[in-house]
């Protein structure tokens, strides 16, 4: 019964990364920005990828869903970090609305960050708050997933050369992977906090 329940709950892992797979595809080879881009590259990937979590019955699960889709979402091809200034998204980037944007990208990805520690360590007598091998990789996850915004000169050359995906993607992949295994293992250990058994977390 466990070993089906894993099953189900790699095919909707697997299920949802399709599925953003081929919304960054789409974004890619149409490279318009409009509504139909907004349908199919934003909504249609955070509703999805929702229903395919819910259907787990895990609200872990789905907030860990809900805190890196928006990496996903937020730069090249999508650009939805720009959507406010759409369909100029190629162009300039006026600065105030794309960091707003990036104020609430990061804040969802925070929100929703908790949320999935959380839940993972209800029922445990320990903060999360105070357990470094949840906090450790929880910190690693948000480096990683928003590493195109560290200002570190090797990482913004590949982001200004961004226009080419030959240099852009495998940067992209590597850094959406990592961040993936580090939110794995945060919401691992903070599953391992329940050894401590029932009680009031602060």
């Amino acid at each position: 019964m466990v070993q089906r329940a894993r099953f189900y709950d790699l095919l909707s892992v697997l299920a949802t990364a399709v599925v953003v797979v081929l919304a960054t595809a789409y974004a890619e080879i149409v490279y318009v920005y409009d509504l139909t881009t907004l349908v199919v590259c934003v909504i249609l990937p955070l509703v999805l990828g929702s229903l395919f979590m819910y259907a787990r019955k895990s609200r872990v699960m789905l907030y860990a869903f809900l805190s890196i889709i928006w990496a996903a979402l937020d730069d090249r091809p999508i650009f939805f970090d720009s959507v406010l200034t759409w369909p100029e998204v190629t162009r300039f980037h006026p600065f105030i609305p794309r960091l707003l944007m990036n104020v609430i990208i990061h804040g969802l990805t925070l929100v929703f960050l908790y949320l999935a520690v959380r839940e993972a360590s209800k029922g445990s007598r320990s903060s999360f708050w105070r357990a470094p091998r949840v906090l450790v990789p929880a910190f690693a996850f948000l480096v990683f997933a928003y590493l195109q915004n560290l200002p570190l000169a090797a990482i913004q050359d590949v982001v200004q050369a961004g226009a080419n995906p030959a240099s852009w993607y495998p940067f992209d992949l590597v850094s959406k992977v990592l961040a993936v295994a580090c939110l794995f293992v945060t919401l691992k250990e903070a599953s391992r906090l329940k050894a401590h058994g029932p009680g009031k977390r602060d």
